[in-house]
């Protein structure tokens, strides 16, 4: 990206990569929803106009945004070289949850905008591509379409979920976050005393934010438990 001089570009530098840099920094502090051709032109230091030229609509800039955020978020997933499905599975969504948890941009494009995402045809085809490998991957192991696919929504709306979880502890607790959600574990908010199943169950390490990589690592473990017992015995 150009540097800025004195809060503007330099004349002729600007371009749809610097203009979509400069809207995923506003995606990742604020959200899409936030970003409008003005905002993003106000970061820029340029005037909107300008910004108009490369993307005339919201809705292009929106789109653009969506698509590159997929192949950005495809291209940094590591490729798993397995053919044992259950190491695969642990792998790619381990993976999957790494690479969100590093980017906050990607997470809210990805993960804030999955129901937004049919929007963007460029945005599908790349995510398809990455979802029908997933799906040869189950298929090949032995499970039916519809096994596959359940088992892929399932492990897709896990993954999501913890992220989701996590995102939104942290933003709750603020600076000493790391601290305490990897407390969290150990800990529950509040008196337990009139709630003796959960007192129990609490005092054996209860994760209240379900943000440790122990705690996804645990869930993912009952997830493929439950998809192996899917699978003639001989598998």
């Amino acid at each position: 990206m150009s540097a800025q001089v004195n809060g503007r570009l330099p004349r002729g530098s600007l371009g749809p990569e610097v203009i979509l840099d400069a809207a995923e920094r506003l995606v990742a502090e604020s959200g899409l929803p936030e970003v409008t051709i003005r905002k993003v032109a106000a970061v820029l230091g340029v005037r909107h106009p300008a910004v108009h030229y490369h993307f005339p609509r919201r809705r292009d800039l929106v789109d653009a945004l969506l698509s590159r955020a997929v192949r950005r978020f495809n291209d940094a997933l590591p490729v798993i070289d397995s053919d044992d499905w259950e190491k695969h599975l642990r792998g790619y969504w381990e993976a999957y949850r790494s690479v969100l948890r590093a980017d906050p941009a990607l997470f809210e494009l990805v993960v804030g905008q999955w129901a937004t995402m049919g929007r963007s045809q460029r945005a599908l085809d790349s995510s398809y591509e990455r979802i029908d490998a997933q799906l040869n991957v189950l298929l090949r192991a032995g499970f039916t379409p519809e096994q596959a696919g359940y088992a892929y929504h399932l492990l897709s709306t896990y993954t999501r979920g913890c992220l989701v979880s996590e995102h939104q502890f942290a933003r709750a607790l603020g600076p000493d976050r790391d601290e305490e959600m990897e407390g969290s574990a150990v800990s529950l908010p509040g008196d337990l005393e009139p709630f003796p199943s959960l007192r129990r169950v609490a005092a054996h390490g209860w994760s209240y934010t379900f943000a440790t990589d122990a705690d996804f690592g645990n869930g993912l473990s009952v997830i493929i438990a439950g998809l192996r017992s899917w699978l003639p015995a001989a598998s």
